[in-house]
C-alpha cells in the first residue's frame, strides 16, 4: 500500500492552482456562491415556517388558580383564546408531591373553552403557588408547543414551539 505524503500532495495542489486560469476560478467561485445561496434559501424558508407557526399558535392563558381552604387540593383553570388545541402532557416544576387528579392528555380545547385541572398534595406540605405548571399541546396542523404557567405571578409565558409539523 502506498503512503500518502502530505508535502507532495500540497506541492501538487499548489502547482495545479497556479496553472488554473480565469475560467476555472470563475467556475469554482460560481459553485461556491450557488451553494451559499441554496443554504440561505433553505434556512430562511424554515425560519419563515417557524415564525408563521408561532403566530398561529393556540393562545392558552391562566384563567384561575385556587387552593382549597385546607391546602390539600387546588384547581388550575386554563383558557384557550386562540386556535383549537389538544393537550398532550403536563409537568409540574418545583414540587414533587403534587398529583393530578384528572386526565389531561388528549383533551380538546376549542376556541373560548376552558379546562380545569384538579391537583392534590400527596405529601405533608400544603399546596401554595410556589410551583410552575408546564403544558404541552398540539395545534390542528400538528405543531407541538410548550407553555409554562407561573402560578405565583398568575401569568402564562409565551408558548414555545417544540416541534414543527
Amino acid at each position: 500500500m502506498e503512503q500518502i505524503n502530505p508535502e507532495n500532495l500540497l506541492s501538487t495542489l499548489n502547482e495545479y492552482t497556479q496553472s488554473m486560469g480565469v475560467l476555472e476560478w470563475s467556475i469554482i467561485g460560481g459553485g461556491i456562491v450557488l451553494i451559499l445561496l441554496l443554504a440561505a434559501s433553505l434556512s430562511s424558508a424554515k425560519r419563515r415556517r417557524k415564525r408563521k407557526a408561532q403566530k398561529a399558535a393556540p393562545a392558552l392563558s391562566l384563567d384561575a388558580f385556587q387552593v382549597s381552604p385546607l391546602g390539600r387540593d387546588a384547581y388550575f383553570k386554563v383558557l384557550n383564546n386562540g386556535q383549537p388545541a389538544r393537550l398532550s402532557n403536563m409537568a409540574i416544576k418545583g414540587r414533587k408531591d403534587v398529583a393530578v387528579k384528572n386526565a389531561v392528555a388528549g383533551h380538546e380545547l376549542q376556541t373560548g373553552e376552558s379546562y380545569r385541572i384538579l391537583l392534590e398534595a400527596t405529601g405533608t406540605q400544603k399546596l401554595n403557588s410556589d410551583f410552575t405548571i408546564e403544558l404541552s399541546y398540539v395545534d390542528l396542523v400538528g405543531n407541538v408547543y410548550q407553555q409554562a404557567f407561573a402560578l405565583n405571578q398568575q401569568v402564562a409565558k409565551q408558548p414555545k414551539l417544540v416541534r414543527l409539523a
